[in-house]
């Protein structure tokens, strides 16, 4: 049974009834804590349910669009989890920002209904129906602040990219479904693993019209690579991250990943394995050329977000390396640099909201890098933190960091990928100039004391403390890690 989903999507439902009948009365106070409280409520629940379900591993459900396997529980508990700690940590910017309605946390709750099932969808059409409840709420989370026209302009760029990355999502489907007669994954895996293993390509171009499902591979592959903003299809990702409230941009820049990546392994390596040599290389040039633009890119920013920016890019562009490999070690390698990937951006975005600075902090809600001036000095202990973070972004020792992105050029080297692996282990270097530069800004920018900030809530002590014990101690004994990773890797 599909019960994490049904109890999800049910209360969401019951939620709104919920707010809707509290907020009646004009004179009601704020309801915004208590419904975020009730939502990790249910993402805590739905959680276990997902847990509980682990037990029912390779079953198909809805005529076999929905599936139950490794790599749909992993990714969901991950999803899950990763979500509660976001809300948790927006509690406070919303109530500073005067986010006061209640539907803003109800687009971010469907928006993760979205993602959550794009990790169990086993057909194009589900896919790309969880796609979109994802991305409508991104879009409106994107342009919530009405009165902000740089929210305005960031959700109406979401929604053109969006909208372009959807058409061509669904041409690709139809090319796929036109030549083969068939959406649904394990269908186009049976007609390619089991039907045609020994048959050469040109006695299979005899049967399907080979170029239309290719030109359907290219459409499909190329509208994920705009909803994971890989270059040269990154067009306006730094600015929407740029524009739009800060709570919603943690949402784009860290729980969409692993969904979108999950779907791509199903397309590729389980649905359509036989098809991923001819695509190799083309995804190879599109990794190489992210890794380029987010290390050249991010050395110009001065505004964190921006610069956020541009590091998810080469980020994802080093995940597609590993996914390229299209070996075993290359996808474990792909969802553990995404685990952890996760885990130091959840770290950043947490100091993020942590620190408000006391002259006037409300009316800024984005930061510079100024905003961080000599934070060793007003706080040794988020200083170290945050230093270990972006330090473990760049891939130095003794971190998780350096292990996952050693993980991946290994990977990429096995597969004989030589080039690749030489250019990117050089932009990983070049990329480090700006995180060192921020932790110059931490400790060394010139002045005798540092910015002053309101004091730090329990709550972001405790998440940051767990976070930084993760980054140091993942690395000492990554046998969690692995074993997470290698159990995501049985599809």
């Amino acid at each position: 049974m599909i019960c994490p989903e049904i109890f999800f999507g049910v209360s969401i439902l019951f939620l709104i009834f919920h707010g809707v009948l509290l907020s009646y009365n004009k004179t009601y106070p704020l309801i915004q804590k208590s419904i975020i409280y009730l939502s990790v409520l249910i993402l805590f629940c739905t959680n276990i349910l997902v847990f509980n379900h682990s037990v029912l591993l390779h079953y198909s459900f809805l005529n076999n669009t929905i599936i139950l396997d490794n790599l749909a529980v992993y990714s969901k508990q991950c999803i899950l989890l990763v979500s509660i700690v976001c809300l948790l940590i927006i509690a406070e910017y919303l109530e500073d920002q005067k986010v006061n309605s209640f539907e803003y946390i109800l687009l971010i709750l469907f928006a993760i209904f979205g993602l959550i099932l794009l990790c169990s969808s086993n057909d194009l059409i589900t896919a790309y129906l969880s796609i979109e409840i994802q991305s409508l709420s991104f879009y409106l989370l994107a342009a919530y602040k009405r009165n902000s026209i740089f929210s305005t302009e960031s959700g109406l760029k979401y929604f053109i990219l969006g909208a372009l990355s959807s058409s061509l999502f669904l041409l690709g489907s139809s090319f796929i479904y036109g030549t083969i007669g068939a959406t649904n994954f394990e269908d186009c895996k049976d007609l390619f693993f089991y039907i045609y293993p020994e048959v050469s390509s040109f006695e299979l171009s005899q049967v399907l019209n080979i170029n239309l499902l290719q030109f359907g591979f290219i459409f499909v592959t190329v509208s994920l690579f705009f909803k994971l903003a890989l270059a040269p299809f990154h067009i306006w990702s730094p600015d929407i991250y740029e524009g739009s409230l800060t709570s919603s941009t943690v949402f784009f820049a860290v729980i969409p990943k692993l969904s979108l990546f999950c779907l791509l392994v199903r397309f590729f390596q389980s649905s359509f394995c036989n098809f991923l040599d001819y695509w190799k290389y083309c995804f190879v040039t599109i990794a190489l050329l992210s890794v380029l633009i987010g290390s050249f890119a991010g050395l110009e920013q001065r505004k964190i977000k921006s610069l956020l920016a541009y590091s998810s890019i080469s980020h994802m562009g080093y995940a597609l390396l590993a996914f390229s490999s299209g070996t075993y070690e290359g996808i474990q390698a792909l969802f553990s640099y995404l685990i952890i990937y996760i885990l130091s951006g959840v770290c950043l975005w947490s100091i993020f909201f942590v620190l408000k600075l006391k002259n006037n902090f409300n009316n800024k809600g984005n930061k510079d890098l100024s905003d961080f001036n000599l934070l060793s000095k007003s706080n040794i202990l988020i200083a170290i933190i945050f230093s270990t973070a972006v330090l473990s972004l760049a891939g130095f020792p003794p971190l998780i960091g350096f292990y996952v992105k050693f993980n991946v050029f290994l990977s990429v080297i096995e597969s004989t990928m030589y080039f690749a692996a030489i250019v990117s282990i050089l932009c990983s270097v070049i990329s480090t100039f700006y995180y060192l530069r921020l932790i110059k800004v931490l400790c060394f920018e010139t002045g005798t004391v540092g910015n002053l900030y309101f004091p730090v809530n329990y709550l972001y002590s405790l998440i940051l403390g767990f976070c930084f014990y993760f980054l140091i101690g993942l690395f000492i004994n990554p046998n969690f890690l692995y074993i997470y990773s290698c159990n995501m890797c049985f599809i």
